[in-house]
């Protein structure tokens, strides 16, 4: 038995520590005979994560610590969808009595089959293309899922309500453009309402892609989707898997993106002509999101996230969207 999830430093993924024998008592109500190991991952800045292994499978355990227990039904029941229409995810896994939500230390917990594979690097057109493809097909298919709701917990309430947090992490110079932003982007929120709606992922990121000999091997962390606007959520894939050193798009990787996505689900006239205000905001959320981290890392806590990643990242892209949201490529 191997488990190097011993304290918060060990893995920046955990947050819930947890025993040998914690594990133990969880891990036997499944019927994957011997528990072989456990360890925490490296990566997550909201959940706990955990990798386990089984003498007859590999999966991932999930210890929810923003969301409650009311919560992650949505995520389940999701997953299980999307698994039926053929997009590749990570599959919820039931106990002996059929259970799928669990409580850990009086948290919500969930175990997910182990998508085999990992992140890709150097992202290729050939990745953007395949990543595109299956969010198209995503998209398609969660228009259908009118009965599945979650609202956007990180839509405009959030982003204008978290501006006085960051706002002394923002540089002087650029205070007065989120400002701008922000009226920007209230704007675009309330036009997103009238665009094709579904259920978004929210955050599909290149860390979020698991590819095996180069094919793409299942998309991952759904922690926050939701109900929204399909156009938003391809906004926000293509500021990451696109965005070249000089935080512009590049042009073959996001073509290649598009392609992928048109196949499956084609933009509308109305969409296209919402892209620049789109893939600003999706910037905005992301800045957004990597300030409020950080100021929550210098408030400290118990909650507080071990690593947080470069809010000028997103700084970056936000300024040349703003300057050229390059849509020519993606009405072609």
């Amino acid at each position: 038995m191997h488990n190097t999830a011993l304290g918060r430093g060990a893995a920046m993924g955990v947050y819930t520590e947890l025993t040998l024998r914690e594990m133990q008592d969880f891990t036997r109500q499944f019927n994957f005979g011997e528990l072989k190991s456990f360890t925490g991952a490296d990566t997550g800045v909201e959940n706990t994560t955990y990798f386990v292994s089984f003498n007859q499978t590999e999966t991932v355990l999930q210890i929810f610590e923003e969301q409650g227990f009311d919560e992650i039904p949505f995520f389940i029941e999701l997953n299980l969808r999307l698994s039926d229409d053929g997009i590749p995810v990570a599959l919820p896994i039931a106990n002996r009595e059929g259970t799928r939500l669990f409580a850990i230390k009086n948290k919500p917990a969930a175990l997910f089959s182990r998508v085999v594979g990992s992140t890709i690097a150097p992202i290729t057109p050939d990745a953007c293309h395949q990543i595109g493809e299956a969010l198209g097909k995503m998209h398609s298919a969660t228009q259908k899922y009118i009965n599945l709701k979650r609202e956007n917990h990180r839509w405009n309430k959030w982003w204008e309500g978290n501006v006085k947090r960051v706002i002394d992490i923002v540089p002087p110079k650029y205070r007065d453009m989120l400002s701008d932003q922000i009226s920007r982007s209230h704007a675009f929120a309330s036009d997103a309402a009238r665009l094709p709606q579904g259920i978004i992922h929210g955050d599909l990121f290149c860390d979020n892609a698991l590819f095996y000999n180069g094919s793409l091997a299942g998309i991952i962390d759904f922690y926050n989707a939701c109900n929204g606007s399909l156009l938003f959520d391809l906004a926000i894939a293509i500021n990451d898997w696109c965005s070249d050193q000089s935080s512009r798009l590049d042009p073959l990787k996001t073509e290649a993106l598009m392609r992928g996505y048109n196949r499956n689900r084609p933009l509308t006239d109305q969409e296209i002509h919402h892209w620049p205000p789109a893939v600003e905001t999706a910037a905005l959320r992301f800045w957004m999101l990597r300030l409020v981290a950080l100021a929550r890392k210098r408030e400290g806590g118990p909650q507080a996230p071990p690593h947080v990643k470069d809010p000028n990242d997103f700084l970056e892209i936000l300024i040349s969207r703003r300057r050229d949201p390059q849509c020519e490529l993606i009405s072609r």
